[in-house]
């Protein structure tokens, strides 16, 4: 009597495998630009950390900055809505909240919701 031995994955194994992975990767190249987006964000938040008497400055003024930054980094899912600018004793507070979608695969989205927050005190 033979006894056959299993030698390795069966043509439906493989397609299975090959399927998970490509579901993984497809999901990782929509969430990452989601992801960069909320990084340039952050950065656009602290880099206000660097503007000289950004705490005697209008709420116009400001909106202006972050926009300007925006633009040069190309962040697109912020509205001007989206930002709140709070000043109290010396103490500047701007907080970004914000949704951002991107289609998965008809008709299901990736949604990144984020809340960003920076307090600047006053030199």
């Amino acid at each position: 009597m033979k006894i056959n031995k299993q030698a390795g994955m069966t043509g439906i194994g493989w397609l299975t495998v090959l399927v998970l992975i490509g579901f993984f990767v497809l999901m990782g190249l929509k969430i990452m630009p989601i992801q960069i987006e909320a990084y340039k964000v952050r950065s656009a938040l602290e880099g206000l950390r660097q503007v000289p008497q950004v705490t005697k400055m209008k709420s116009n003024e400001i909106h202006k900055i972050l926009n300007n930054q925006f633009n040069i980094e190309d962040i697109t899912s912020i509205k001007k809505e989206n930002i709140v600018i709070k000043k109290e004793k010396g103490i500047l507070t701007v907080v970004i909240e914000y949704e951002n979608r991107t289609t998965f695969i008809k008709p299901y989205d990736i949604v990144g919701v984020f809340k960003e927050e920076v307090k600047v005190i006053a030199n």
